[in-house]
Formats: structure tokens, sequence, C-alpha cells
């Protein structure tokens, strides 16, 4: 497949990248190229595969970067017409891009383009939302948002048809042109772990580029296999959803809308996690996490 390359991020994700891989290889046309980015997994894993992939080309970076910088670092790297990010710990069925890539080509109208990702159980893991607003940082409210103004946006109305629009993608199967790409700017390096996929999504919406979900072709995704790593990872991750948030927050919002999302944020992840920490120790540890970094972040201006 000439006209496209594949950019995956890895950190310590070696056995599912490894099937990850291997569904690429028995692609029913191969791919052009297939970049790995190591964000510096160090744990004496790395030189095995290169060794057992030597058709993947591999980069080591020296730090954990995060995963927007390392679809950069990737991106650059490639020249095909065609970019898809990959997480390590999908599977591509094996006549999925051969069939995907010429759709795609008679609508280019499509830009940021997912399809429909399913559990190992099967079951639809709908890798899309809406656009964050001052109030819907809250689950529930969340809901009840897509529920009674966005009802194309709920989970039913997006399964339903063979093609739909969400707001944003997620980063675990995001196919574009690499025009688009270029436009967009590529991934904000500034989000290290989580929000990357909505600010993309943003931004592109920004230029008036579609984001488009294809029902009608499909891949098997294991949600967090880096971020649930260890309990300590796992923290870490947690606490980097809410930063993340309210660095998307402080780039997208203005004026009061801004300063209102910051503290409704701040307020109701305090209040969860302090509540939650009596009965689980792992939200008294991000919390310990949080509160420095709020203490810092509004001791600022904005």
């Amino acid at each position: 497949m000439s006209d496209l390359s594949i950019v995956i991020v890895n950190y310590r994700s070696w056995f599912k990248l490894e099937g990850c891989l291997l569904s690429i290889d028995q692609q029913s046309e191969k791919v052009k190229k297939v970049i790995v980015v190591d964000n510096h997994s160090n744990d004496g894993q790395l030189q095995y595969f290169i060794e057992k992939f030597p058709w993947v080309d591999w980069i080591k970076n020296d730090t954990n970067a995060g995963f927007a910088v390392a679809c950069n670092l990737g991106a650059q790297n490639t020249s095909t017409p065609w970019l898809l990010f990959l997480n390590p710990d999908t599977r591509l069925p094996k006549d999925c891009l051969e069939t995907l890539i010429p759709y795609c080509d008679q609508h280019p109208e499509f830009h940021l383009i997912t399809i429909k990702q399913l559990s190992e159980s099967g079951k639809n893991t709908h890798p899309y939302g809406i656009f964050p607003n001052v109030w819907n940082s809250m689950g529930l409210m969340r809901s009840f948002e897509r529920l009674i103004f966005h009802p194309d946006q709920t989970k039913k109305g997006m399964a339903k048809n063979p093609i739909a629009f969400p707001h944003w993608i997620s980063g675990s199967f995001v196919l574009m042109r690499k025009e688009d790409f270029n436009l967009i700017g590529g991934w904000d390096d500034r989000f290290w772990m989580y929000c990357e996929d909505i600010d993309l999504s943003k931004r592109a919406a920004d230029k008036k580029l579609s984001r488009v979900l294809l029902n009608e072709w499909e891949c098997l995704h294991s949600h967090g296999v880096s971020s649930r790593s260890n309990s300590k990872t796992k923290i870490m991750t947690k606490a980097e959803v809410i930063k993340s948030t309210h660095l998307y927050i402080e780039k997208h919002f203005i004026g009061k809308h801004k300063k209102w999302a910051h503290q409704w944020l701040k307020f109701h992840k305090m209040v969860e996690l302090y509540l939650l920490s009596f009965i689980d120790t792992s939200k008294r540890e991000i919390l310990k996490i949080l509160i420095p970094f709020w203490r810092e972040f509004f001791s600022k201006d904005f």
C-alpha cells in the first residue's frame, strides 16, 4: 500500500504491540512504511523487537516524551499521502486497510477518520465524544448533554448509521491525509497524555475539516495497556487526564467561560477524589499529585 504510512507509539506495551504488528504484516496488501516510536521503555525489550520485525522503522526516544511528541516525530519520517496513527493495543482484520484506503480516496470530504473499535469481548468501545464545554467535564452531565442537545452524538446515534460525524475521535485510530495533518499543525506536544486527540479534532473543526466514523470497518482495541501497567502508572495517568483537561480549557476557552470551566473541573474532581479516597487509596494518591498542581496553576492569572 504505497500511499499509506502507519505511526505507532509504544511504551512497554510489547505483548500487544506484537499482535498489532502481526496484524499489519498480515494485511492483504503491504503498507509502505510502519514506524514505531518507542517512548523510552528502557526495559530491555526493544532490541528483540527490532530483530523480530526488521520491516518496521524503529525510532528510540531518549525520554518518555508523551504521545503527541512521539506521533509528530513519527510523522516527520513519512512521505506518503495517507497517515494512520494507531495504538499498539489494536489489531486490524486482514482486509481492513486494503478496502478502507480506496474508499476514503473516493471521499475527499472525509478528513479525520476512525472506524468502529471492539473490545476483546466484541463490545463496541465508542472511540469518540462531544467537545468539552464549561460544565460537561463531569461524565453524568456529559451524558445528559448528549441525550438532550446532541442526540446524534449518543452511542446509539453514532452506531446506527454506516457513516457518522462525531465531534472528536480517539487517538487510538486516526487516519488522515498528510496535507490535512500539516494544515492542522500536527499534534500539540504540550499534551503529554490524554486530550491530545480532542485538541486535534477541535483544531480540525476550526479549519472546517470533518471528523468521520466509518462503522462498516472495525478493529480490535484493548484499552489502556500502557496506562494501566501498574498501580503507580495508573495513578499518574489518572492525574494526567485532569491536568490535560485544564490544558485543553486554557487553550480553547475564552473569558469567563475559561475561568468557570477551570473552577468547576477542580471543584468536582476534588470532591469526587476526596470522597472515594475513603474506599480507594489510589484516589488519595491522585489527589496528592493534583493539589500542588492546582495550587501552582491557580496562582497564575488566566
